[in-house]
This record gives C-alpha cells, structure tokens and sequence, in this order.
C-alpha cells in the first residue's frame, strides 16, 4: 500500500510538472514560435478556412485562447480605440491621422509607431476616425522587425486567399515606402507586400483619416521573449552589401501598345528583383517582383511615357536603384477616316482621333505603293489636329497614303503602327 501511495505521489509530480513545463515552453522563446505551432491546428492553418468566418476580431480572440490561455474579450469604439473589458490586455500604443491618402510623413509614422510599440503576440485594430464610416479590422502580430511586419489575420481577401481563410501576409516598410497605395504582387501573382492595408480604409467615402491601436497581454513577460528591432537584430544587418547588389544596363528590348520588354546585367548575389514603374502621362505607378534579368510590364496605356528602374535583393538585402530608364509604350494603330483631292493639285487627309495617348502624328504621301521613292513626310506635333492638306502635287498623280501617331519624350519618338494604306488621284 505504501509502495502504492508513493507511485501514485510520483504521479501527479511528473503530471504537475508536466503540464508546468508545457504551459512555459515558450517562456524563453518568442510569440512568432508559438504561434506557427497554433498554425499546425485545424482552424489556424494559413491558407485554410478560419476557426471564425466572417469576424476578424473572433479570429484574434481564438488565437490569444491558445497563444495566452485567455480570450481577447475587449470592448471596441470609434472603429479602433479599445476597452479593456478583461484586464488581460493594455494598449501600447494608439496613432491616428486625418490624412485620407498615405503620403510619405504618413508611412515613416506608421513604420516608427509599429517599430516602437508592437512586439509579436499583440492585436493591432485599425479603423476609420469617423465613428459613422464602420470600417474596421483586426490582426495579430505574427512577427515584426524594422525591415517588415508579418500579421496573421482572417475575413481580409487578397489574391490568394478568400475571407473565410486564415492567413499570414507580410508588409515589407521599404516596400510600403516606394507604393503605399498599391500592394505589391510577384509575378506568379502571388501577394509579396501588403502595402494597402491602411490606404483601404483611408481611401473610405467619409473616413475622415485612420486610428491604429496596439493591444499588449499584461502578463506577456512570463510566457515569452519580446524581440525589439535594434542594430543587432537578426535581419537587419545585411547579408550582401550595396554594391554586389548593383542592377547595370538595363535595357528596353521591346514595345508594343500594351506591354514594354526589357532586360538587365544578371546580379550574381540575387534573389529576385524588384521592378518600379511610373507612368509619367498620367502621374501613377506601379511595380512588379521577377526572379529573372528579363521581363515585361504589361497592361499599360498607349503611348504613355514609363520611367522605368530596377534594384535587387538577396534575403534581407536591398541594393540601389538601377539608372532609371525613360521609355513610352506604342500608340494605337492610327486610322485614316478620308482622303480626297480637293482642287487643282491639292490632297486633303483626315484621321480618327487615337483612343489612345499620344503626342502627335506623322503622314506620308507617296507615288510608290511600297513607300521607298517618291515620298513626302509631315510630322503634325498637335494631338488634336486630325487632317491635313497637302499642296502643289503632281496634278493626275496617284498617290499613296498613311498615317501613325507618335509619343515625343527625351527628344526621341515612339512611333504606332501605319494606318491601313488609302489611294487619292490629284485633280
């Protein structure tokens, strides 16, 4: 009976003991850790359906459930501030703006407020600072240093996953400098940078701005590690400098009215690069991230202006922007409307305004089909001028023409394809 007793004793000692050690496996590690272990459960996997569909806020509730041992039951107002119902949580940190546009000063603020303030583990709320525009969301933390922030979120759409998912999407603060308004996504169309997160609920009919808080479990210290961002933090020295990063000779290798083909020098070091667009017509932009020394921006306007400029990366290492390269994208085909001999000796040409942009036009006028002799060239630097009449030709002469528009830039020209070819005999 003793013997009985004792083991019995061992027992519930190595039970106890056990469940101590699992509740502070993690008191000497990081939040990021437990966290990818919750992602191994059905309900958490990223990429799958949500334990909670349809309510971010109940999604970060469960997750804190398994990542503190309580529920994050705290009370919301004005789409962001919150009430710490629980006692479990406080805030860290709150950030508003009544900026309705994230412009450069919005972007260092809000990578300096996440950067000082968020630790992995914690729930961040953002939302409209008009209480009457219900826009609102709820993340977690999933890892952040002063080159990224990961979070870990649902009921949130990108191009990979639906709202009923669970997933994890990265914001890399350098990416997010360059196009806050735009996301950015590789060229399998995967998402690579969240960078519209805030500018989605900024850019709200009536949003008046954006308020951020951050809530912290009281009790974090006891469970895990907080890893703040400093000099030594593992990411952020480096592993290639500047200059093996370098992006030389890039060129453009091809045009159309849609698309623009270019190339690079290969970057030994690299592990993809990061491809800048800014559309000079309109005043937008756009970027892309490639694998490859070559590729192509499609989807453009005709006869747009691009600027074009590449840099490279190698795990946490960003180079230099490549010499930026001016180009424009073909206009449309051109079409001539009519063309008739007007008098004695004159031909008058009229054409359909492009659809598309372009700087100007350019008609030939020929006594050949093949337009090799006997030519006459006008350049019209007017957009908007659709006809011209040409004088003092051969009176009974046949004549052949043609016309295409043209984008100016840099002092060079891009010029559209010829218009189908019409036939005029001078009176």
């Amino acid at each position: 009976m003793k013997k009985k007793v004792i083991s019995l004793f061992l027992s519930v000692i190595i039970l106890v003991s056990s469940v101590f050690a699992s509740a502070n496996v993690y008191a000497n590690g990081t939040a990021t850790d437990k966290l990818e272990d919750i992602q191994t459960i059905s309900g958490f996997v990223p990429g799958e359906n949500s334990i909670v569909q349809r309510n971010c806020y109940g999604f970060a509730s469960e997750v804190c459930k398994r990542l503190y041992g309580v529920a994050y039951a705290e009370g919301l107002y004005n789409n962001y501030q919150v009430k710490h119902n629980s006692g479990n949580f406080t805030t860290s940190g709150t950030f508003t703006s009544t900026k309705t546009v994230p412009d450069a000063d919005f972007v260092e603020d809000v990578i300096n407020f996440f950067v000082t303030n968020a630790v992995a583990g914690d729930v961040v709320h953002y939302g409209a600072l008009n209480s009457g525009s219900r826009k609102t969301h709820t993340v977690i933390v999933q890892y952040i240093d002063s080159t990224m922030m990961k979070i870990y979120h649902s009921n949130y759409s990108t191009s990979e996953y639906n709202s009923k998912m669970c997933h994890i999407d990265t914001i890399y603060w350098q990416s997010m400098r360059e196009y806050p308004t735009r996301s950015i996504y590789n060229d399998d169309d995967t998402l690579y940078s969240l960078n519209a997160i805030f500018y989605s609920t900024m850019k709200v009919s009536n949003s008046g701005g954006i308020g951020i808080s951050i809530s912290h479990f009281k009790n974090y210290d006891k469970f895990y590690t907080a890893i703040i961002p400093d000099d030594d933090m593992p990411g952020e020295e480096p592993d290639v400098s500047a200059d093996e990063l370098e992006v030389t000779g890039l060129t453009v290798t091809g045009q159309a009215c849609n698309k623009i083909d270019f190339e690079w020098d290969e970057v030994d070091e690299a592990t993809k690069y990061f491809v800048a667009v800014d559309n000079q017509t309109k005043g937008t932009s756009f970027s892309k991230t490639v694998t490859e020394s070559e590729t192509n921006i499609a989807g453009l306007d005709p006869g747009n202006v691009y600027e074009i400029k590449v840099c490279a990366y190698a795990g946490n290492s960003k180079g230099d922007y490549s010499t930026p390269v001016v180009t424009a994208s073909k206009p449309k085909k051109e079409a001539v409307k009519s063309a008739y001999s007007s008098g004695s000796k004159k031909i008058v040409t009229k054409w359909k305004k492009l659809s598309g942009s372009c700087t100007g036009y350019q008609l030939q006028l020929s006594t050949s089909k093949d337009f090799k002799t006997g030519t006459i060239t006008k350049n019209i630097n007017n957009k908007n001028k659709l006809s011209y009449t040409r004088k003092n030709l051969k009176k009974g002469g046949l004549y052949y023409i043609r016309v295409r528009g043209f984008t100016s830039y840099d002092g060079q020209k891009i010029y559209g394809t010829w218009s189908s070819v019409k036939s005029v005999k001078c009176r």
